[in-house]
């Protein structure tokens, strides 16, 4: 399930279209400077609309590369939004014969989700897409390390907001706030029942996330958690009159009965230095002094099916 020398990446655009072909380009050197192999799925330079193709060619793309038996990776090259569309179409039986794994964030939280309730691990971690800007080598190398199945280990600067703090460990799940609500109600709604919950987003308005953290509360997600991992809320629009509370504040308010820790700050999110996450992997989250520190261990290379 983690790649080694000359393994095949699938490159497919399960959401938004891609405005050019330079992204394929970029990640494809990048996956042979790895020393792996890749081929481009058939549709992901189309455009339906919104969408990369239509969502039969999008589903084609996507069940092409989860049967096929080389594939060792399923990267998406971008998010935006249509996984929704296709996920309940897709065939994962072949998937358990032949793992493999699967690296994007933001609308690819769909099929992190599936993952999750499967009992696999996939990565969260930045998409091509992304390349056209400058991620630094220190980026670069942890998610490469990642791919490959090593441990994955950073630190982040303690935020201000950050309450209840102490050394935390356990199974991380999660992903785009925005996802993660709407799945609420369905098959792919996520388990957190004594898990490190991420969340991240991007766009929204501050009454938006306070909507769906109210949600995710209802529904019993924010309860019963060993953590709340805060990654980047970015490109928060302006309220007109003031909403009154900062992301920060809102996610403090919706979580305050409960003692675990709420980390905020992670690097992780819609930002260009988008650190890798395993998610389904144990997370192990210390503090020293100002610093706090994420550690995932080396991969297992086994799962637990649900």
């Amino acid at each position: 399930m983690y790649l080694q020398q000359n393994d095949l990446v699938a490159l497919v655009s399960p959401a938004g279209f891609l405005s050019d072909g330079e992204t394929v380009n970029r990640a494809q050197k990048l996956l042979y400077k790895w020393g792996f192999k890749s081929y481009a799925g058939q549709n992901i330079l189309q455009q339906a609309g919104h969408f990369a193709g239509n969502d039969l060619q999008r589903f084609a793309d996507m069940q092409k590369a989860i049967d096929n038996p080389d594939v060792k990776m399923i990267w998406a090259l971008r998010g935006g939004y249509g996984s929704i569309r296709i996920i309940d179409e897709l065939n994962w039986h072949n998937f358990k014969k032949f793992p493999k794994l699967l690296v994007g964030f933001s609308d690819i939280t769909v099929f992190h989700a599936k993952l999750q309730r499967m009992g696999y691990e996939s990565l969260h971690a930045f998409m091509p897409v992304q390349l056209r800007e400058k991620i630094s080598k220190e980026v670069v190398e942890q998610t490469k390390n990642a791919i490959k199945g090593r441990s994955i280990a950073y630190q982040f600067n303690k935020d201000t907001y950050t309450v209840n703090f102490k050394p935390v460990s356990g199974k991380v799940v999660g992903g785009n706030l925005a996802i993660l609500y709407s799945l609420l109600g369905t098959n792919l709604s996520i388990d957190t029942h004594d898990k490190i919950l991420f969340i991240e987003d991007v766009g929204e308005q501050l009454y938006q996330i306070d909507r769906m953290l109210i949600a995710l509360k209802m529904a019993g997600k924010l309860k019963d958690l060993r953590a709340l991992l805060v990654g980047q809320f970015t490109g928060i629009p302006d309220n007109q009159p003031s909403f009154g509370k900062t992301y920060q504040e809102i996610i403090l308010e919706h979580t305050a009965a409960y003692d675990y820790p709420v980390i905020f700050n992670a690097p992780i999110g819609h930002i260009t230095d988008n650190y890798p996450l395993m998610l389904g992997r144990a997370l192990h989250i210390t503090t020293d002094h100002n610093k706090i520190s994420l550690l995932q261990p080396a991969a297992k290379d086994n799962v637990n099916e649900k």
